[in-house]
């Protein structure tokens, strides 16, 4: 089998670049504003430059990199108002899912959640933190899913996609009392939601994760961005 190739029952190679290619850009192996070099990417992951090129798109399509006409395809930048405009985003739409959720989310779903919370918080205690940000985004995304509008979940998706850079930055920061709070926090908040989810309590459940937002974003803006000051990456 040649380099590019998948066998039919074997993950398609675009997926296994897309998932490498996008964990080093929200663990800022990729820094922001990095060109992407597509033969060093092909020969570092050992996969054809044609898989290597639709996981490119697709993850410019997401929003983490950017196509420019000539030059190809760079990591997005982050800036001060994209952290400000992300997160009057998602106060307003994860609101909205929440209470959707709360509304339609049967067993399966809160067995979902369960597991997810569990994964962070194991995640959490060994210090992984790339596993933190990512189980802490699966739990997102299964929130929104639990919807059932796929609308609203595509966008939410977009948008936990952009979150997850500014996560692995706040839990990679020197370790804090306030950062270990946070992660407790985090989590507890999580297994509050699900009971309320469970109980079906919507205004409950949506006062929770107003709260669950504010304390994600005074978090970023302590931790995030003083980070992206000193790597001087951000505007």
């Amino acid at each position: 089998m040649k380099r590019g190739e998948t066998k039919s029952n074997a993950v398609p190679l675009s997926e296994i670049a897309y998932r490498q290619i996008k964990s080093q850009i929200v663990s800022l192996t990729l820094e922001p504003g990095a060109q992407i070099d597509e033969t060093a990417m092909a020969d570092s992951l050992g996969i054809g430059r044609t898989p290597i090129r639709e996981s490119l798109f697709r993850l410019a399509a997401e929003g983490l990199l950017r196509v420019r006409a000539g030059r190809g395809f760079f990591v997005r930048d982050i800036t001060l108002d994209d952290i400000k405009d992300l997160f009057e985003t998602l106060m307003i739409m994860e609101r909205a899912a929440v209470a959707l959720a709360a509304r339609r989310i049967g067993p399966s779903g809160i067995g979902r959640l369960e597991r997810l919370n569990d994964q962070f918080r194991r995640a959490w205690q060994c210090r992984q933190f790339l596993d933190v940000t990512l189980a802490n985004s699966h739990f997102h995304r299964e929130l929104y899913a639990a919807t059932g509008n796929d609308f609203m979940t595509s966008y939410l998706n977009s948008l936990q996609t952009q979150s997850q850079r500014m996560a692995y930055i706040c839990f990679t920061r020197p370790a804090t009392l306030d950062l270990e709070a946070h992660a407790e926090e985090s989590i507890r908040d999580h297994h509050e939601l699900i009971a309320r989810l469970k109980r079906k309590d919507e205004s409950g459940a949506v006062e929770l994760i107003t709260g669950h937002i504010r304390r994600f974003r005074e978090q970023v803006a302590d931790y995030t961005a003083p980070a992206l000051l000193d790597l001087g990456i951000v505007a």
